[in-house]
């Protein structure tokens, strides 16, 4: 039951990947703090806290997508050093400026902009990296511990932020980002060469289309990228529980903050105690159960009129999410050639930021016409329906594996 630490302890470029986006993670949970409290400080308006998240989210989003052509092109190595440097130099000159008796609200908006395109290009391709540096049989473990940092990353890198800018200012919270990102570059210099296996043929945008084609050719991939977007879209229910709190638990901040911390304290658990996932005979069926019962269970709390209770369901939500996110990951991973990991992990986490954006617009709308309760029940049920299609009408999904000791998927080795 115990999560499988055998990645970690076995592979130290693996390791040393895994400290990297760690850091990585932090560094993104200290911007998106740090960056609405200088603006709103220097310029008391809600529209320019907006327009610099809005700036770095699309300069995250491109980066994401430039990262994934680049990692298919390039030495992933040289990749990651140069994304990371890129980074950690966007950190010290937004310290810099955040220094100065009179900071520039225009070198915000640019240096948010270009710490979001590094950050994008980073992110693509240390995952890209992640299957050679480890068994394929490793993969669904190299996911939870993925999991498990992004989830932690999201509950404790925003408390840091604060805390480091209640006690030293704003600066001191670029400072320490800085610090941090420019450490990695030691723990990356080691790593072997890693090119990918087949450079794509013509331009950038040539390549990128090609990743587009191969995602929504391939039986599993494409059919876990579909899963994706409807658990990304999903992932816009946390729109409505302010409302929720309120009017249907009559509660306050207090209540608020426990249903937006359970999701992520269920994922936690779900990731430590992931050690059964790798030696499942059937992941992809698996996979699938986990996302209509999350849907289902998301249905669920709009049904809840106690605070306990909700916060127990969204406990229990976040888990089911968890499960499914780390059998995608490591069924994403295996049945894709190396020669299309940068662009599909690219395609991914875009597909990630993009998703909630929409969620969240979605959920919004259902909440201006629906009372809250009613608009979450709503949306959980649309979307169990249609986990439950995607589950009948998904064979490849239904029948994927992963591979056993140095074995490769079926697809792997028909394309070989």
């Amino acid at each position: 039951m115990l999560m499988d630490l055998s990645p970690l302890r076995d592979s130290k470029p693996f390791r040393n990947v895994f400290i990297a986006r760690t850091v990585s993670v932090f560094g993104i949970g200290m911007l998106a703090v740090a960056l609405p409290v200088q603006v709103y400080e220097m310029t008391r308006s809600t529209a320019h806290v907006g327009g610099v998240a809005a700036a770095e989210g699309f300069a995250l989003f491109f980066g994401f997508l430039w990262g994934g052509v680049l990692a298919d092109r390039h030495d992933r190595r040289r990749l990651m050093l140069i994304a990371r440097t890129v980074a950690g130099l966007g950190f010290a000159l937004l310290a810099l400026n955040a220094f100065l008796p009179d900071p520039s609200l225009f070198a915000i908006y640019f240096l948010g902009a270009w710490d979001g395109l590094a950050t994008g290009v980073s992110v693509t391709a240390l995952l890209a990296a992640t299957p050679a540096l480890t068994t394929p049989d490793k993969m669904v473990a190299a996911g939870a511990l993925n999991a498990l940092t992004v989830r932690l990353g999201s509950m404790a890198s925003p408390a840091l932020g604060g805390v480091t800018i209640a006690a030293f200012g704003v600066g001191w919270n670029y400072a320490a980002a800085a610090l941090a990102t420019l450490a990695t570059l030691g723990l990356l210099v080691g790593l072997p060469p890693l090119t990918p296996d087949d450079e794509p043929e013509g331009n950038p945008v040539k390549a990128l289309f090609q990743g587009f084609r191969f995602v929504a050719t391939h039986r599993v991939v494409g059919s876990l990228m579909l899963l994706g977007t409807l658990f990304m879209i999903a992932g816009g229910v946390p729109v409505l529980l302010p409302a929720f709190t309120e009017i249907e638990l009559d509660g306050g901040p207090t209540t608020l903050g426990l249903l937006y911390a359970a999701p992520a304290c269920g994922a936690v658990l779900a990731s430590v105690t992931s050690g059964w996932a790798t030696d499942l005979k059937a992941p992809g069926r698996a996979l699938l159960l986990a996302s209509v019962a999350g849907l289902a269970v998301l249905a669920v709390l709009g049904l809840t009129r106690h605070p306990a209770l909700a916060v127990a369901v969204l406990f229990g939500y976040g888990f089911a999410t968890s499960i499914e996110e780390i059998l995608r990951y490591g069924l994403l991973q295996t049945h894709t050639p190396g020669s299309h990991l940068g662009r599909v992990n690219a395609l991914w986490s875009a597909q990630e930021t993009g998703g909630e954006a929409v969620g969240s617009l979605a959920a919004g709308f259902l909440g201006r016409y629906l009372a809250p309760g009613t608009a979450i029940v709503l949306y959980g049920v649309i979307g169990a329906v249609l986990a439950a299609i995607l589950a009948f009408t998904l064979p490849g999904l239904r029948a994927a594996t992963l591979p056993s000791r140095s074995e490769e998927p079926e697809d792997l080795k028909t394309a070989d």
